[in-house]
């Protein structure tokens, strides 16, 4: 595919311009001069690179400023400087960096060494989680003058500093092409909303050699699940995330790879109806005797019927009985593939009427 970039004309017509306060002479010449729709809407969007001159791909003031082609430039010469050690995992991070058009695109690999005050909170099904100060912080922008990556030392106006959440991967020693690909997953769905924690990079316990995701810290978030207790006193710090917590987990066993499908189902929910879980219900100790009796989030909204009985599937009280990580994989992929509008036009199959008729109920 052609790539469409300014002519050095253009540029040395416009390059003085501030793209934030244009001017109506100077936006006329400029839907004149760039005749493509996405360089313009970039350019008056983003504004020039300071070093190429071309639109760049990111602007938030002077937070961040990205320029993908500049900046893979930047990473991919840095590339002899730092391995985690397992090839694939290299290629994973390089391919984020090299392709990244923001800063919430990029992963990095980070040394342990670049975390201090390292402390456990739980473990899980799938592995064992602690949070931890990132010394560094996350990846602004490039700094042009200095030849250096600036960086983001606080994490919000709540922390002076930068904490992040360590997801160490139970045998991660050899990770897998398939976990990759579900962080790339995961990268690309928090680019669409604050909600979803980020993810900054991936580093290697020193003492395992398991494999650790570095995460947004979610202060009462979905990385203290697996410290619900039964008693009454323990209750009170269960109310932020008790709508995914699974109820065998409310009565008092062990968190388990079941019991993160039960809080997977509880997230779809969310993803779909755009809702929080009881979202009208008081978050206390009645919320969680009902959850253990039976209670499930309100399923009149309309979602497709197919994907509802899958998120009722990982609800299932008994844990047994809810899909496997793979079997999910597996019915998703299925789904995504019914969705696939490059079919014969007599054939109109059962997920795409339920998904345009959720659409229209939607828009009613």
């Amino acid at each position: 595919m052609e790539e469409f970039v300014l002519t050095d004309d253009i540029i040395e017509q416009i390059k003085d311009f501030d793209h934030e306060g244009l001017i109506e002479e100077q936006s006329l010449l400029i839907d004149k001069l760039i005749l493509n729709e996405e360089l313009k809407k970039r350019y008056k969007k983003n504004g020039l690179c300071k070093e190429c001159k071309q639109p760049n791909t990111y602007y938030q003031g002077d937070y961040s400023i990205w320029c993908m082609s500049c900046n893979a430039k930047n990473f991919q010469q840095n590339f002899k400087n730092w391995t985690s050690g397992n090839h694939e995992v290299d290629k994973f991070i390089q391919k984020t960096q090299l392709k990244a058009k923001n800063l919430s695109e990029v992963l990095e690999w980070i040394e342990y060494d670049r975390f201090e005050n390292i402390e456990y909170l739980t473990k899980g099904g799938f592995g064992t989680i602690y949070k931890a100060i990132w010394k560094d912080g996350r990846i602004k922008s490039w700094d042009f003058e200095n030849n250096k990556w600036t960086r983001s030392k606080y994490y919000c106006r709540e922390y002076e500093d930068f904490p992040v959440v360590l997801k160490c991967l139970h045998n991660s020693q050899d990770i897998s092409s398939d976990f990759l690909r579900i962080i790339e997953t995961h990268m690309f769905v928090s680019n669409y909303g604050d909600r979803i924690t980020k993810c900054y990079g991936i580093t290697k316990d020193p003492e395992s050699r398991n494999f650790m995701i570095v995460m947004g810290y979610a202060k009462d978030g979905l990385c203290r699940l697996a410290n619900v207790k039964s008693s009454q006193n323990e209750c009170k710090e269960l109310y932020g995330v008790l709508p995914y917590v699974a109820p065998e987990v409310l009565r008092g066993k062990e968190y388990t790879q079941e019991s993160d499908i039960y809080g997977f189902g509880i997230v779809a929910y969310e993803v779909c109806t755009g809702l929080p879980p009881y979202h009208d219900i008081i978050h206390d100790k009645f919320l969680a005797i009902s959850i253990c009796q039976g209670l499930r989030p309100k399923s009149n909204y309309k979602i497709p019927q197919l994907v509802l009985n899958i998120i009722k599937q990982c609800w299932d009280a008994d844990p047994l009985k809810r899909p496997k990580a793979n079997e999910l994989e597996d019915l998703f992929d299925k789904l995504y593939d019914e969705l696939d509008y490059d079919f014969d036009e007599e054939y109109i199959n059962e997920i795409y009427k339920q998904v345009e008729e959720a659409e229209k109920l939607m828009k009613s």
